[in-house]
């Protein structure tokens, strides 16, 4: 029975998934690296739960490919090619760009939690049910109510069809 009652996961670290949260140049021949930060699971015999846990891995970058915030995948490289002690792993290839994030099914564009069509779509009937009706200066509160519940019964009917 081992002291502590952690244990670190067997899968091995020579694929991973992870963040650029650091790029630096190494060496006399200012070679671009990033510091990738991946998630590894932890077991609690105690718990017989895994537990996720954050490690920093340094990686290779020669042709500059990840920038910061980046989601990349890294490749251990093999002990006659390490450059440095410190250096283990090189980016193998860029999964999702930072800031740019694309439905792998749909292929439409995300935006926090929403598609771009609906957002658009909402900005549209926003502007037509609700700020049209508030231009004419003549209605009074309940008339523009109306107005706009009108307009909304509208466009539901014409959806519903």
């Amino acid at each position: 029975m081992p002291k502590t009652s952690i244990f670190r996961t067997r899968v091995g670290t020579e694929l991973m998934m992870g963040k650029v949260v650091q790029i630096s140049n190494i060496g006399i021949d200012r070679i671009p690296c990033a510091q990738v930060r991946c998630s590894l699971n932890e077991f609690n015999i105690y718990l017989k739960k895994y537990f996720g846990r954050s490690f920093d891995f340094w990686a290779l970058d020669k042709e500059s490919k990840g920038a910061l915030g980046d989601t990349v995948m890294i490749r251990r490289i093999d002990g006659s090619h390490r450059l440095t002690a410190n250096v283990a792993h090189s980016v193998d290839k860029v999964i999702f760009k930072y800031g740019n994030i694309v439905d792998p099914v749909t292929g439409k564009r995300v935006i926090k939690d929403e598609f771009t069509d609906e957002i658009i779509l909402k900005k549209q009937l926003v502007k037509e049910i609700v700020d049209l009706p508030l231009e004419q200066d003549a209605l009074l509160f309940d008339e523009r109510r109306a107005v706009q519940r009108q307009i909304l019964e509208d466009n539901k009917t014409e959806l519903t069809q």
